[in-house]
């Protein structure tokens, strides 16, 4: 699944709403819990795994789209 796809589907919201700086507070569905239902969706999809670190530096699409690469995932 794309990863915009995975988006619309976490936080409800069309697809063509989302860019790559697209930050989660401006989603207003957005919240913490949410958040981590993203990560774990996107982990399992894309598998792999995330650290600590990459997911509180999460804050756009962008973001977790360069860190699903950076962890060997394929886009």
């Amino acid at each position: 699944m794309k990863l915009t796809a995975i988006f619309s589907e976490i936080f409800q919201v069309p697809e063509s709403a989302l860019q790559d700086h697209t930050e989660f507070k401006e989603i207003p569905t957005w919240d913490s819990l949410q958040h981590m239902m993203l990560i774990t969706r996107v982990e399992d999809d894309f598998q792999v795994q995330f650290d600590g670190d990459q997911i509180a530096d999460m804050r756009t699409l962008g973001d977790v789209r360069k860190a699903v690469v950076a962890s060997g995932g394929t886009l």
